[in-house]
């Protein structure tokens, strides 16, 4: 899972970078509000950690700006504020205009850990799997059923399983997924997405997962092995 952290501490942002990856999350960082903005319309992520006091754009006016609509690839995307603002002004303000949950700073990491698989978790509606067709990806242990066998997955195969069976029939172009399993350093020119598509159809079905020329791929759930 690829989560945005915009955060312009430098130390706090290695800090929380460092924890993140270790519990396998993807990790982007914005150190302004215009490279914050740069990224939500570029990419699109599964949370977006946000602090409030930022150079160059206030989170809360980033915030806004998401709920209205202006990065759509990120509208609904949870976002959960880091701040070290205590007021409970500006805690309503923000949870007013959009945010999911509140974490003021200074803050224990095993809580920010808490906090942000409690929001990924609501955004499957509470549940640790995610099932279409006769495929189930578990979220806690990584593994892929399909009937009645159990895979074992890679972790940049569990990121594009995620991604694929996140969003069923929609279709991604390859720089999309690229940018969906890999930080913001993945190269264009990689073939891994080809690599990973192949692996995932051995085990979900030759027509699960669809090639559209010239547009990239696309989860059917259509099982043809």
């Amino acid at each position: 899972m690829k989560l945005l952290l915009v955060e312009d501490e430098p130390l706090l942002v290695k800090t929380i970078q460092t924890r993140l990856t270790e519990q396998d999350y993807l990790v982007d960082v914005a150190y302004d509000g215009e490279e914050a903005v740069y990224a939500l319309k570029e990419f699109s992520y599964d949370l977006i950690l946000l602090d409030l006091g930022l150079p160059k754009r206030p989170g809360l006016a980033i915030l806004d700006d998401l709920r209205q609509g202006e990065f759509v690839l990120n509208t609904k995307t949870p976002v959960l504020i880091l701040t070290a603002r205590n007021s409970w002004q500006e805690r309503v303000e923000g949870l007013k205009k959009g945010a999911d949950d509140y974490l003021g700073k200074p803050f224990q990491y095993e809580e920010l850990l808490a906090r942000i698989e409690a929001l990924l978790r609501r955004q499957h509606a509470g549940s640790n799997t995610i099932s279409v067709g006769n495929c189930l990806l578990n979220l806690e242990t990584k593994q892929l059923c399909v009937d009645e066998k159990t895979y074992g997955l890679t972790l940049t195969e569990f990121r594009l399983a995620y991604v694929l069976l996140s969003h069923p029939d929609k279709v991604f172009s390859k720089d999309a997924l690229l940018a969906r399993i890999s930080d913001q350093t993945y190269d264009r020119e990689s073939n891994v997405i080809e690599v990973y598509i192949r692996k995932l159809r051995k085990m979900m079905g030759k027509q699960a997962i669809e090639t559209l020329r010239g547009l990239g791929y696309r989860f059917c759930g259509e099982q043809n092995g």
